[in-house]
């Protein structure tokens, strides 16, 4: 029949073998973890609606950096999964794989750029994403800001968060200036209290928890169709290990958040399903050592959170506005939405199958410059809950309180148990018990 011809003319055909094509892909999967390009998943805060007769007084954020280059780890294995390039193109030529030949010829033309010499380096896209997110914050609170006698910014002592406070200062524009920046704090409590916890580094990081849980779950079949469909689609008789599996993600996803409209040819070893599944991967790690996977991490976000409570008491007390941002990493934010109880699954994330309809997706909630937002206001034409509070995650209002905003005593409720918060723990030798 002539409507099967054209069936056939139209599928892509790869050594007799229909297959998609990543190059001429017009949607391809764009969420990869931590990985993700922030444009990817970000909102916008001018879009949202302002608080009816109400004025802020009171911003407080915590921001990730932008985004980096592989870490040294990540590069060496990156570096080492790249070899596979010679293979996949000769296979090709061979007649063997089941690849788009312009997805080869994309692979032929890569070149390895040298990241382990830039480890973990913010990139210039990471400082124009840091630079936009100024210039709509700027946009968004101008009255408020232009209000303000001095702003405070502090980062934790790395390159790439140092790099993005001045690309956020740099988005403010004309009140840049007037921005107070403190001096990176080494035990610092409140954007990075876990890097110095040692309770932290003997049962959280020096577990095999998480690594157990991934194992876990790279075991089950979807995960061994994966790899034996990429094995397949390369053409290799060797059976191609998970860690080997995992650098690759790393290629594809590293090179392509350098930008929202590039792409990495490496992408073209997975089908869009298969990156979800490989997003999963991600999604186990970062609840397991920054989220509910350990109640440690409670506490740690809650460290971050006493000093929102605080400041917001304050402005309540005094009067005096306020605003003060800090530059932190997304294990921060993982604690902090952990502390606040946000994003919860149950059943709870785990290496025993994929949960597909969680709410745990590190793409949405720790991406590059994932950020949390809490904007306090002072309203002056109500007779009742004269200060409200409106909570943003990467400029998408959240409604912590099940209303758009929590009134002053609601707010109370939830976050006043922070004050109590503390670290001392993090030195203790005893093992403790979490409620």
């Amino acid at each position: 029949m002539w409507w099967k011809l054209i069936l056939c003319v139209c599928l892509p055909l790869v050594n007799g073998r229909r297959s998609q094509c990543y190059w001429n892909n017009k949607n391809p999967y764009t969420y990869f973890g931590s990985k993700t390009p922030y444009e990817a998943v970000r909102g916008d805060f001018r879009d949202v609606p302002p608080i009816k007769g109400c004025e802020p007084v009171n911003v407080w954020f915590i921001t990730r950096h932008g985004t980096r280059h592989p870490s040294p780890m990540d590069a060496a294995a990156m570096k080492e999964a790249s070899a596979l390039k010679d293979k996949i193109i000769n296979n090709h030529k061979e007649g063997r794989g089941e690849m788009c030949a312009q997805d080869v010829s994309d692979i032929q033309n890569w070149k390895w750029n040298d990241l382990e010499n830039n480890p973990s380096i913010l990139t210039q896209e990471g400082f124009i994403e840091l630079l936009a997110f100024g210039q709509r914050f700027r946009e968004k609170y101008s009255s408020f800001l232009d209000n303000l006698n001095q702003s405070r910014i502090r980062s934790t002592d790395e390159k790439r968060t140092r790099k993005s406070s001045k690309g956020f200062i740099k988005g403010l524009e004309d009140i840049g200036a007037n921005v107070f920046v403190d001096d990176p704090i080494r035990e610092d409590a409140v954007a990075r209290p876990y890097r110095f916890c040692k309770k932290r580094g003997e049962e959280v990081i020096n577990s095999t928890l998480a690594s157990d849980e991934i194992r876990r779950y790279q075991e089950t079949a979807e995960f061994k169709e994966l790899q034996k469909n990429v094995q397949k689609r390369i053409g290799s008789e060797d059976e191609l290990l998970p860690r080997t599996i995992m650098a690759i993600y790393d290629l594809c996803r590293f090179y392509r958040a350098y930008s929202v409209v590039k792409r990495s040819p490496w992408c073209a070893l997975f089908t869009d399903h298969e990156l979800q599944i490989l997003e999963y991967v991600e999604d186990i790690r970062h609840y397991f050592r920054n989220g509910y996977g350990h109640p440690m991490n409670r506490l740690l976000g809650a460290s971050g959170l006493k000093d929102l409570y605080e400041r917001f008491e304050a402005t309540v007390s005094s009067g005096h506005k306020s605003f003060v941002g800090y530059f932190s990493h997304d294990t921060m934010l993982d604690m902090i939405y952990t502390a606040l109880g946000l994003y919860y699954d149950y059943p709870e994330i785990s290496g025993l199958e994929r949960i597909k309809n969680r709410k745990w997706r590190t793409s949405f909630l720790t991406p590059f410059v994932a950020n949390f937002v809490a904007v306090l206001h002072r309203c002056t034409k109500m007779s009742t809950h004269k200060y409200r509070i409106q909570f943003f995650v990467n400029e998408k209002e959240v409604h912590i309180c099940g209303n758009r905003v929590c009134g002053w005593y609601d707010f109370r409720e939830k976050f006043q148990r922070f004050a109590s918060a503390s670290i001392d723990f993090c030195n203790e030798s005893t093992t403790l018990y979490y409620v």
